[in-house]
């Protein structure tokens, strides 16, 4: 089955929520969830520099600042790597530069129960099957919790066998940007040698997804699984749906997606 009769070459995928249900998709959750990871590692941090001290309320509050300092970096579309986070926070307590191995340490046990806590959406690997019997070239653009590197998402979908599927990877762990800058997307297609006008957007964040879609001048599907109303004033992807069948449908160019109207728009 060839690709030469669909609409779109390329596909950029995001991971989480779109593609992977990881265990939290608010800022209410993933705040409490990094309260809770710092609680836990203290003693590791305690173990780096005595400066750390005992009291644990202490270190999670000024953790919490220095880590994500009023949620500034989430949409400021650029990304600040965690390694660089984690030595922020020794820094403030006078350690200097983290080594290798104790960052990896820290990350890796800091990771750890996201990545236990993930799990595939029932039609994704069937979807991407489908997209890579049709020649479509597929990329994953994903904003990783605290921009952590990206190998540990990879981690995630080798674990649901869904990897292999993917000619290009761009996670903000590894690069410069978050989403909505539009430099992610135009990356990926770079990547795949599509052109942007080629390629399709796939996420579940009007913010980051399709806001950034709209600023790289591609067509974007809102993955929209709650079936919630589009909100006023804000970006408007060109088709949605409830799951990732439909991106299939879109692709490959039949009529009806064009009439679905998205919920919630006038």
């Amino acid at each position: 089955m060839g690709g030469d009769a669909v609409r779109f070459r390329g596909v950029l995928f995001d991971l989480g929520q779109t593609l992977l249900e990881y265990p939290g998709n608010t800022h209410e959750f993933w705040r409490g969830f990094l309260a809770e990871r710092l609680t836990d590692m203290q003693p590791l941090f305690r173990d780096i520099s005595a400066e750390v001290g005992d009291d644990a309320d202490a270190f999670v509050e000024r953790a919490m600042d220095v880590m994500w300092p009023e949620r500034k970096v989430n949409m400021s579309g650029r990304s600040w790597r965690f390694r660089e986070r984690l030595e922020a926070l020794m820094e403030s307590y006078g350690h200097g530069r983290c080594d290798d191995s104790e960052c990896e340490r820290l990350t890796e046990e800091f990771y750890r129960p996201i990545g236990e806590g993930t799990r595939p959406y029932p039609e994704t690997l069937e979807v991407l099957t489908t997209l890579r019997a049709r020649g479509i070239r597929m990329a994953i653009i994903s904003n990783a919790p605290w921009d952590v590197p990206g190998r540990l998402l990879r981690a995630d979908m080798r674990k649901w066998e869904i990897e292999k599927f993917f000619d290009a990877f761009v996670m903000s762990g590894d690069v410069a940007w978050r989403k909505p800058n539009p430099e992610f997307m135009l990356a990926a297609a770079r990547e795949l040698e599509v052109g942007p006008e080629e390629c399709l957007v796939v996420g579940d964040s009007l913010k980051a997804d399709i806001a950034g879609a709209r600023a790289a001048g591609m067509r974007s599907v809102w993955i929209n699984r709650e079936g919630l109303p589009l909100p006023a004033g804000g970006p408007r992807p060109d088709w949605s749906g409830e799951g990732l069948r439909k991106v299939v449908r879109i692709v490959v160019g039949d009529d009806r997606d064009d009439r679905e109207p998205v919920p919630g728009a006038p």
